[in-house]
């Protein structure tokens, strides 16, 4: 089963955090460029999380977390990984509205 996630992203000009989903963060694109997955579902599942639910998500040791993206992606930590990630994908977005 797969579980949509999603998490909040803090820009300095707007007053509430922005929510996004994590597939849209770690597409296709990104997931095959700086991981060894083609797909976020894909990473969590061969990391033999048991994630059911958001809070099972949240719930996530960030240690444990760490560690698995340190072996199987091109960051050292997941806080590295998904700041990367939201900000790649903010200046997309951004791009996009521009267009």
């Amino acid at each position: 089963m797969k579980v949509k996630l999603s998490g909040y992203y803090k820009l300095p000009q707007f007053p509430a955090p922005i929510e996004f989903d994590f597939d849209d963060v770690f597409d296709t694109t990104f997931m095959k460029k700086y991981t060894r997955y083609k797909n976020f579902s894909q990473f969590l599942n061969n990391g033999r999380f048991n994630i059911s639910c958001q809070k099972d998500f949240e719930d996530l040791p960030e240690e444990k977390m760490n560690v698995y993206v340190a072996k199987t992606t091109k960051f050292v930590t997941w806080q590295e990984m998904i700041d990367f990630a939201t900000d790649r994908y903010i200046k997309k977005s951004i791009g996009k509205a521009h267009l």
